[in-house]
């Protein structure tokens, strides 16, 4: 992580040219300063706000989200940092693979194929051999992802001012690559 000051500056130097560019389009903006600033365990997260509204504390049209759901987390992980994000389809796989080995193949693929009708049998047989063999093709994967997980509200996403460095596909846990768009220097 960057040092508190860096990001502040980094911060700070967005917001004014966000300004500028708002301004040279004959838009007229209010301007922004750096209100505060909190050490997270992945971030610095640095919050900013109408100078008029430090000034006299009326809003005015500022729209305002709130961080108490720390929603945001996963978010920043997954696609900025490119770190792996538990969802669903790593608690599926978990399941079917405890189950596979606990009780039969057969067992597992009827389990799967309850918890994700869409596939065909023989789709339901191929990616449980490959979850008990292994790693399940890419393909399978993106079908029970787009069944079991749910897309991140956009309001909730983390918009930064500076991309964050993504984690080295070396330092990894096994198996896990980085997001749709995310970066992977290998």
């Amino acid at each position: 992580m960057i040092e508190r000051e860096a990001a502040v500056r980094l911060v700070e130097e967005e917001l004014a040219r966000e300004d500028r560019k708002w301004s040279a389009l004959g838009v007229d903006t209010k301007r922004t300063v750096v209100t505060d600033v909190e050490e997270h365990e992945l971030v610095w997260i640095v919050r900013w706000q109408s100078e008029v509204f430090v000034r006299t504390g009326n809003p005015g049209d500022i729209g305002v989200l709130s961080a108490r759901g720390g929603d945001w987390e996963d978010d920043y992980r997954a696609r900025i940092r490119g770190l792996p994000v538990r969802t669903a389809v790593d608690d599926l796989h978990d399941e079917i693979r405890e189950i596979g080995a606990a009780q039969s193949r057969m067992h597992a693929v009827r389990a799967l194929r309850q918890r994700l009708p869409v596939l065909s049998p023989a789709q339901a047989v191929a990616y449980t051999d490959a979850l008990l063999g292994g790693a399940p093709p890419a393909h399978l994967v993106s079908i029970a992802a787009g069944q079991l997980v749910e897309p991140i509200d956009p309001v909730l996403t983390v918009r930064t001012v500076r991309r964050g460095d993504p984690v080295p596909s070396r330092c990894r846990p096994r198996g896990h690559a980085p997001p749709p768009g995310g970066r992977s220097p290998g």
